[in-house]
């Protein structure tokens, strides 16, 4: 939940506004005081939750819980209750549970420390070692994994031993780590990074090894310094060599080290994803792998206790790509029939996403890997969504493997609603567990009896709530302020020449008078995986509210291509980033036009990474559109940026030349006629610096003027308060000059 200072009165008045908006009986509000860091307490009758408290000047986290038999909230651990707070964690951020609830986990200051609840106590495993990463517990919390210099180790949180179980570790070989690249371009089916998985029984440890050694290096250089520094980042752009990749297992029941260390053997791997996924009898791990081109899906069932090779259980393939966002998720109950020493498949049955029919839906494998049923359909999809607080599965099953819950588009493509289905087949149509317009995303608690979830629409800031698992409401974790009518701004629908239906949002500046015309700045995504046009909150942002501050009318629209809508809909730029976008935007702009405030002289376009391409793009190959635009770290030719990206909508450019051609803004550089800010953080280690640099050469060769702004230090989002505020009043003071 966002950090907002209030007075103790208004929050108080402001929070039975928010309960009445809520429902008539939505229960008791748990805190009026701002909270961060909501997360089921194991089993699941607990919602844990932080309240940062300052006492002469001393900043400390506390972490209490709200009980949902009792109704009552209690401080769990409070690091000033027992003598020195400094002998005691005093952040909680990023705090995780121990899988029965009686333990925290806590990196902080170099130390990781283990929590005992039953008697606050804190211990450290850990001491001054900021190396340590990627921690997560044993299944059974009597031990805790981390990477370390990119090896594998863990450590007894009972004695603090720590045992080493990989030994190649360095810059070149990763191990239970992503690269770059892994971690960047993959991370819908990642958690932070995190390259390993413990079986449930907490024998083994499966893990990628990644061997970046022929990844080229990519020069960033520190400038800020007296003697500037270089850092050398892996990077592989469009073409180049990835990283090497290997499945392991290390078997931690090994008498001896190293550990046993298994790899599995898989055929037309280039890639292999990091959601590795046990059985429940922790006998087969699941591993999914992708072709180079990401168009052909392979699942295998690996057995590492046994010498036999992997099994192939599916396989799917596109004409385009394939967006992986889930691994199986397999029923716990066990199968009907036991599976013999090599079985067919997993021998549990599991659930699986997939968008075969067009848009992501759930389906259900039996224990043989064979199709028993589509478990949604429609044309609409299960949204590939998590909580704001960190990552989520885009389905979750109760543990009697009864229904599946999820948030779907199915009421309409700007919303999220939460749903269920029953996963038997007695019911295929979802049932609805939310009811206002907006965003509801959910995490099921572990004992599948209740659901928290986040929600927040264009007029209601973000509420946390717990729902009984029928929807029903139980109680507010804390209010927000109260809805308010967001005159300032409305959806709009338009159709494009096709017959498409698209969906824009426009922001009207202070006392907008309708017989006036205004200057109208477009702010542009365009790109997969995004969606702009969305029913929540905090869909404008600070740029946007200040331009239309200063009398601009902002216009956004999500075009084909964009996220939200089906695999059709995202798969109309393969192999020709730009030109199905612009079309779009062109059908945007018309109907801007046409509106009678508009001032179809005045129009300027803005837009960041891939924006700041489509800002390029739209500049170079449709000269006349607009009279001017900012681009912010912008991909100017598409031969520069990342290899899983790129070639998963590009393919490599030996493969499609004329592709990467007409897609280039570099290359279209000299057909530029609009006033043009370019804006570039030096440390961008996502869209290297590169690409503005080579778009400043071929505008200087073909004499084109432009604006500069080059942020020393600053990466792909720029940090910082001062920062955003200085590239706020440089974009501002631009438009003002140029429209």
């Amino acid at each position: 939940m966002p950090k907002h200072l209030r007075f103790a009165a208004a929050v108080l008045c402001l929070a039975c506004a928010c309960l009445s908006a809520f429902s008539a009986d939505a229960g008791k509000i748990i805190s009026v005081q701002p909270v961060h860091g909501e997360q089921w307490r194991p089993p699941g009758r607990q919602i844990s939750y932080i309240q940062s408290h300052t006492k002469q000047g001393f900043t400390y986290d506390v972490l209490s819980a709200y009980d949902l038999d009792t109704g009552a909230s209690s401080v769990l651990f409070d690091p000033t209750a027992k003598g020195d707070p400094g002998a005691n964690p005093t952040s909680l951020n990023g705090a995780t549970w121990s899988p029965d609830g009686s333990a925290l986990l806590v990196q902080h200051a170099a130390d990781l420390w283990y929590v005992s609840i039953s008697t606050g106590a804190a211990k450290r495993l850990i001491t001054k070692d900021a190396d340590i990463e990627l921690t997560t517990f044993s299944p059974d919390g009597k031990h805790v994994a981390f990477v370390k210099k990119n090896d594998l180790y863990t450590v007894d949180t009972a004695t603090g031993a720590v045992s080493q179980i990989t030994t190649d570790g360095s810059e070149s070989v990763l191990n239970g780590k992503l690269d770059w690249v892994y971690g960047e371009e993959f991370e819908e089916a990642c958690v932070s990074g995190r390259a390993y998985k413990w079986s449930p029984d907490g024998r083994y440890i499966a893990f990628l090894r990644l061997d970046q050694s022929a990844v080229p290096e990519i020069p960033i250089v520190d400038f800020l310094q007296t003697h500037p520094t270089l850092k050398k980042q892996r990077y592989p752009k469009a073409g180049d060599p990835n990283s090497s990749i290997a499945v392991c297992v290390a078997d931690l029941a090994a008498a001896r080290l190293p550990r046993l260390n298994r790899r599995a053997p898989l055929k037309n791997a280039e890639y292999i994803l990091p959601e590795l996924t046990w059985t429940p009898d922790s006998k087969s791990l699941a591993v999914m792998t992708l072709n180079r081109a990401q168009n052909d899906l392979m699942l295998w069932a690996w057995s590492p206790a046994t010498d036999a090779e992997p099994r192939l259980v599916l396989e799917e393939k596109d004409a385009a790509w394939i967006n992986v966002y889930d691994g199986p998720h397999f029923l716990k109950a066990p199968p009907a029939a036991a599976p013999g020493p090599e079985p067919s498949a997993f021998g549990f049955s599991f659930v699986w996403l997939s968008e075969r029919d067009g848009w992501l839906h759930a389906y259900l494998y039996g224990a043989d890997g064979k199709l028993s049923r589509q478990l949604t359909r429609g044309p609409w999809m299960i949204a590939p969504g998590s909580l704001r607080s960190g990552h989520s599965s885009p389905v979750q099953i109760d543990p009697a493997g009864e229904r599946l819950y999820f948030s779907s588009t199915q009421q309409d493509p700007r919303e999220r609603q939460l749903c269920r289905v029953r996963i038997d087949g007695t019911s295929t149509e979802p049932e609805a567990l939310s009811r206002e317009p907006g965003w509801h995303v959910q995490q099921l608690a572990p004992d599948g009896k209740s659901l928290l979830e986040s929600f927040s629409s264009v007029d209601q800031p973000h509420q946390t709530r717990l729902l009984q698992s029928d929807g029903r409401p139980l109680a507010l974790l804390q209010p927000s302020p109260a809805a308010v009518k967001n005159g300032a701004a409305e959806f709009h629908t338009l159709t494009a020449a096709d017959g498409a239906k698209l969906y824009g949002r426009m922001i009207l500046p202070p006392n907008f008078n309708a017989a006036t015309k205004y200057p109208v700045i477009v702010n542009v995504y365009g790109g997969p995986s995004i969606q702009l046009i969305r029913n929540a909150w905090g869909v404008d942002d600070w740029l946007d509210k200040s331009l239309a501050t200063e009398g601009f009318i902002i216009w956004k629209m999500d075009n084909r291509g964009s996220a939200g809508r089906g695999h059709a809909w995202e798969t109309a730029i393969y192999k020709n980033m730009g030109a199905r976008e612009l079309a779009d935007q062109k059908a945007g702009l018309d109907y801007l036009k046409k509106l009678p405030y508009v001032d179809a002289s005045r129009i300027g376009v803005h837009g960041w990474s891939y924006g700041g391409y489509m800002t390029l793009y739209m500049l170079t190959h449709a000269p006349d559109m607009f009279k001017c635009g900012a681009a912010g770290a912008p991909v100017t030719d598409w031969k520069f940026y990342d290899t899983i990206y790129t070639e998963r909508y590009m393919s490599t450019p030996a493969e499609n030349p004329k592709g990467y051609l007409s897609s280039s803004p570099l290359a279209a550089a000299g057909n530029l006629t609009a006033k043009l800010l370019l804006i570039h953080g030096t440390s961008d280690d996502n869209v290297h610096v590169q690409n503005t640099m080579n778009f400043l050469d071929a505008l200087t060769k073909k004499g084109r003027p432009y604006e500069l702004q080059i942020q020393p230090g600053q990466k792909h989002g720029f940090r910082g308060e001062r920062a955003w505020m200085y590239l706020t009043e440089r974009t501002i003071d631009f438009f003002k000059r140029n429209l």
